[in-house]
């Protein structure tokens, strides 16, 4: 800890993992985005990393909803006909051959993969771009819970992920990112957003994650 300004300021995970202070907030860990049969994988994308970090995003999104802290579920939606999407938006979701209609409202592929499952006291956010604070009620949420601190988890680690991370830091919250429990369809771009993300956040183990606020629950 220290002071600057007259401002106390949290730099450990120790410090910075207050529980009651503390969200998970779970990035599309969707069909379409993981599944062998999702929109994702029938473009040929790599499913691998996707497929070999899906349990330990279970397990922490289980483990912290155990401890009852505020778990935050985020989907992307497509909605029917293109009606969220502008023309240029539609360039960036076509540009490898994939369908631009992936995690289309309503569809299998939008649906959260098997074992990640909300409760009915976890909170829902739909969004139609990667980042997870445009356009959405998440700022809203994790305020009128006293959040100050986001641990990110889910996909895709250089898109989704990275976009939310960054406006997470710019919301003014301390941003966690638990490094196993990120994945991507590209793992040259997943290495290269990690090793950014490393330079400017927290970025550590889940287990170290969980590991900490579990001490910090004493």
């Amino acid at each position: 800890m220290i002071t600057l300004h007259g401002k106390r300021v949290r730099q450990t995970l120790e410090e910075i993992l207050i529980p009651e202070k503390s969200a998970l907030v779970i990035i599309d860990i969707q069909n379409d985005f993981f599944d062998a049969e999702g929109i994702f994988a029938q473009a040929g994308r790599d499913m691998a990393l996707a497929q070999a970090r899906l349990p330990t995003m279970r397990k922490l999104i289980s483990e912290w909803q155990s401890l009852d802290l505020l778990t935050v579920f985020v989907r992307q939606i497509t909605l029917p006909n293109g009606r969220g999407d502008s023309s240029a938006w539609l360039r960036l979701k076509v540009r490898d051959g994939k369908s631009p209609d992936y995690t289309l409202r309503g569809s299998w592929g939008a649906k959260f993969c098997e074992g990640v499952e909300p409760r009915e006291q976890d909170p829902i956010i739909e969004k139609l771009r990667p980042d997870a604070f445009l356009g959405t009620s998440l700022d809203m949420v994790l305020k009128a819970n006293n959040i100050d601190t986001t641990v990110i988890i889910g996909a895709n680690t250089e898109g989704c992920v990275e976009s939310t991370v960054r406006s997470s830091a710019h919301h003014d919250y301390y941003t966690i990112v638990a490094e196993d429990a990120v994945a991507s369809s590209n793992a040259h771009f997943h290495d290269a957003s990690l090793a950014f993300m490393k330079n400017r956040f927290l970025v550590e183990p889940a287990s170290h994650i969980l590991n900490t606020i579990n001490r910090n629950l004493q």
